[in-house]
């Protein structure tokens, strides 16, 4: 029988992890930045919209407007989420840092088996490389 002493020891091993889940929360975009998102009408605007959100300092040193690159957006949004999943493993208890790890696998193993097959088709290993999904990157 429980007599609701877990509490006590709760912010031991989960508070710091919540309270870094609670603070990236505040950088979700929201229904303001999805509305002028989905008004853009080419992608230097979206670039742009992009650039003045939590986003920013992982797009904003990308090439000129003129010349951005899908993918390479894509690969730069994929990071910023690379990034905060590792920031929370590295500060998680078992069992959430266990969950965050398995989660990362389906995207490495996605990564093993393009790589893989970027070699039997005689790929090039930089173009291989910069179209590996960062979260999949170990």
């Amino acid at each position: 029988m429980s007599m609701g002493l877990e509490m006590n020891t709760h912010n031991i091993d989960d508070g710091f992890a919540e309270a870094a889940v609670r603070a990236l929360k505040k950088s979700f975009l929201v229904e303001e930045h999805y509305t002028s998102l989905k008004q853009a009408t080419n992608l230097s605007e979206f670039h742009l919209i992009l650039s003045e959100t939590d986003y920013g300092r992982y797009i904003n040193n990308m090439t000129e407007p003129a010349q951005l690159d899908v993918n390479d957006l894509k690969r730069r949004l994929y990071m910023k989420l690379r990034d905060e999943l590792e920031y929370l493993m590295g500060q998680a208890s078992q069992p959430l840092a266990g969950f965050l790890q398995q989660m990362m696998h389906s995207y490495q193993l996605e990564n093993v088996v393009s790589y893989i097959s970027g070699m039997k088709n005689n790929l090039n290993p930089a173009i291989m490389q910069a179209s590996m999904n960062p979260l999949g990157e170990f």
